[in-house]
This record gives structure tokens, C-alpha cells and sequence, in this order.
């Protein structure tokens, strides 16, 4: 099976400071940590016309099939039918597999009337909407955005970027225990907080996500060491994100 990043950013965002990634550094962990795939998006702030850095992701795509995919990445605050015309784009175009609500990065509530652009279009599209929730963010990343979104749009898969992070990941489980349309992204929660998301809500619901390249070695060891069957820790590593966003690899 191997494994799948699920979280994985390309390019120079201006959100924040330092945070930068190149197709040679992403190229390179994914070699040395025997990652198979990576879901790759824009860091947030590659506004308003983030078009540039999702060919970009497209064209290292094409350059490492099957090692790279795209996801998309709007601020809908600039123009909601380009956002739409962009998210269909992506993934009519240039094959991308979801879609990022990214709360902190453009100050987004995603429960807001511009936000609803990227659920509608995801559900339209028959993608999934990752969104950032964790303790950097709140109000805007708080995890009971959650339940308005998983109970209005119920067909559509929303991933929990970082689950939370450290202290929050408890009430997103709790949630997500409510909502089956709910998954969790791990990058930056705490080993049990992860071991006790897989043993709640099953393994298939819980995915790798690194979120830089210099995190994915920690990342995976947060998998591997959680204290869960091996298969479990299989399935997070790679089976849960291949099942959600239909990867062929």
C-alpha cells in the first residue's frame, strides 16, 4: 500500500513568514521516507489568483505520476464564481483529487456565505473539502464549525486538517463520532490523541498529513510508534487517503 501524504504544500506563501516548499525539497523527503504519493496544495496567501501555483502543482504532477497530486486551494473573500470557475478547473483540467477551506490562511469562516462556494463546488464535483481546524486559527478554526458543515452538505467528505492540534483534537473526535462524513488529517496532533482517534472512529478515517517537508519524518513516527495493530497503522499511513480522494497508485 505504501504510504500517502494527504497534507503537503508547494510554493511561497505570504501568511506565513518562512514557510516555503520546492518540488526538489518535496521530491527528495518523499525518496528518503519512502513516502509513495503526495497530495500537494498552495500555501495559503497565493491570492487572489492562486492559478499559477496550481499548474505549477499540475506540471510536477505530470513530471512524477502517480507520486504527485493536486488539490486546490481559493479565497473566495476576492471573487466567488472565479473561485468556482478555479476549484472546477483544477479538477476538470488538471485532474486534481479536493479542495482546501483554509480558515486561518485567508481569514475564512467556513461556515460564512463566501466559504459555501468551495463546499457547494466540491459537492458538485464529488471531491472532498479539507479544512483547516486546530488550535492556530480560533474563532475561525474552531472544530464546532464542523457540525453545521457535516450536517448541511451530509454526501460530502470534509477532512479535519491537523485534527485539531494538541488540545483540540479531543472535541474534533467527538464530533467526528456523530458525523461518519467527517475524516482526520494528523499533522501536528499528539501520538494518543491519533491512537485514540483510530481506536474511536476506525483507522479508515484517520489519514497521514506532514504539512512540510521537514516534518515528515516526525510525522510518520507519530504513526508507527501510536501503539495500534500493524494494519491500522497501514491504513493511516496510506489506505485511508487513497480511499477518500480515489488515487490511482
Amino acid at each position: 500500500m505504501g504510504i500517502v501524504d494527504s497534507h503537503h504544500h508547494l510554493g511561497q506563501g505570504c501568511v506565513f513568514d518562512g514557510w516555503t516548499a520546492t518540488e526538489e525539497e518535496i521530491t527528495a523527503a518523499q525518496d528518503r521516507h519512502d513516502v509513495v504519493a503526495s497530495v500537494i496544495q498552495p500555501w495559503p496567501g497565493a491570492t487572489p489568483d492562486p492559478r499559477k501555483v496550481h499548474d505549477a502543482i499540475a506540471a510536477f504532477a505530470r513530471s512524477r505520476p502517480g507520486r504527485i497530486f493536486g488539490m486546490a486551494n481559493v479565497n473566495p473573500h476576492y471573487d466567488q464564481p472565479g473561485a468556482a470557475a478555479e476549484i472546477r478547473r483544477c479538477v476538470k483540467d488538471l485532474g486534481f483529487k479536493a479542495v482546501k477551506c483554509h480558515t486561518i490562511g485567508h481569514a475564512l469562516n467556513p461556515n460564512g456565505k463566501d466559504a459555501q462556494v468551495i463546499f457547494e463546488t466540491a459537492q458538485e464535483l464529488g471531491i472532498p473539502v479539507m479544512v483547516h481546524i486546530a488550535t492556530f486559527g480560533i474563532p475561525l478554526s474552531a472544530p464546532g464549525h464542523l457540525i453545521p458543515l457535516a450536517k448541511r452538505y451530509p454526501q460530502l467528505k470534509i477532512i479535519a486538517a491537523h485534527m485539531g492540534a494538541a488540545t483540540l483534537s479531543g472535541d474534533v473526535v467527538w464530533i467526528a463520532e456523530d458525523h461518519p462524513n467527517i475524516y482526520l488529517e494528523t499533522s501536528w496532533a499528539m501520538g494518543p490523541d491519533i491512537a485514540w482517534a483510530v481506536k474511536t472512529l476506525g483507522a479508515q478515517r484517520v489519514m497521514l498529513g506532514t504539512d512540510h517537508p521537514t516534518n515528515v519524518a516526525v510525522e510518520i513516527t507519530k504513526i508507527r510508534e501510536m501503539g495500534v495493530s500493524q494494519s491500522d497503522v497501514d491504513m493511516v499511513l496510506g489506505g485511508t487517503a487513497i480511499q477518500v480522494f480515489g488515487l490511482d497508485i
